[in-house]
């Protein structure tokens, strides 16, 4: 079976883990980010995969996830909260 030019490209997975490591390597450089600023340095990932991500290395530990209100910051571990 052959594609036609109008059928849409089949989407790229990104992996989980590299994000987790980029999420790590923006958190080294500035120690504290909002979420919201986190989503805009990383375009090719949705929201919802950057919350997946954070979500998981916050629960492993490795960083610090606080709510403020509708707010979410993100902490690294070496930073005093």
């Amino acid at each position: 079976m052959s594609r036609t030019l109008l059928e849409a490209p089949i989407p790229v997975q990104l992996s989980t883990d590299g994000l987790k490591r980029r999420i790590l390597e923006q958190l080294n450089e500035e120690a504290v980010i909002g979420l919201d600023s986190l989503v805009q340095m990383l375009p090719e990932y949705t929201w919802n995969q950057i919350f997946y991500a954070v979500d998981q290395l916050a629960r492993a530990g490795r960083i610090v996830l606080r709510r403020h209100g509708y707010d979410y910051t993100l902490f690294s571990t070496a930073y005093p909260t």
